[in-house]
């Protein structure tokens, strides 16, 4: 298990990805038009994901029709994402007839983060055990689990503000719940490599 190799040069590149989508290439400001930000936000997430998806297998030398069914299994998980939480954010308070861009938007937004790097990570076969069961091993469920638990974290996090009476500009729906996904996957990075760290460092103990 080596949480220096693949794993963390993907799990980096996804927050650079996420990073510049969100805050450095959209025109308007996520605060000031998050409609208009997440419009342009969520087609760059999705095509840069494809990119990693691609890049993973190809670093470890996966054939070309494996990579392909990855890419798209990818797909459609990250669509049914997109819809499943979408009735959730409605579920959880969002508008039902109002806002509805910004709540599918940012539903495809926290779909992409969360759904995407799994396919970055671990084989299909895995989500049983990933993510139903709560126990991943090797260092790819490690990533892919850390990091969709904490960006689903940040985003639930992100909703605890929007109720309160400040009347901040930050507040409008859903411009809080995207920014504390970002954070949370930035930490699931980082819980990852941790963990992946000294679950290395206890295992070469026992080895001894």
């Amino acid at each position: 298990m080596n949480p220096f190799g693949t794993e963390l040069i993907l799990g980096l590149l996804s927050i650079a990805l996420h990073y510049t989508a969100t805050f450095k290439l959209p025109s308007t400001s996520l605060l000031k038009d998050p409609v208009q930000t997440l419009s342009t936000v969520v087609p760059v997430l999705f095509a840069g994901h494809v990119v990693l998806i691609i890049v993973a297998n190809l670093l470890r030398g996966n054939p070309l029709n494996k990579t392909i069914k990855s890419l798209g299994y990818s797909i459609l998980a990250t669509l049914t994402g997109t819809g499943l939480l979408h009735i959730l954010a409605i579920l959880f308070g969002a508008s039902l007839i109002e806002k509805i861009p910004n709540t599918f938007l940012f539903s495809a937004y926290l779909s992409i983060i969360t759904i995407m790097p799994c396919f970055e990570s671990f084989k299909e076969t895995a989500w049983v055990k990933v993510f139903i069961q709560h126990s991943p091993t090797t260092t790819p469920e490690i990533y892919a689990y850390a990091q969709a638990i904490c960006a689903l974290s940040g985003a639930w996090i992100g909703a605890i503000v929007l109720p309160l009476d400040w009347d901040r500009e930050w507040q409008a729906w859903p411009i809080s719940c995207v920014i504390s996904t970002y954070v949370g996957h930035s930490v699931g990075v980082l819980a990852a490599f941790i963990w992946a760290s000294v679950k290395s460092l206890f295992g070469k103990k026992k080895s001894e």
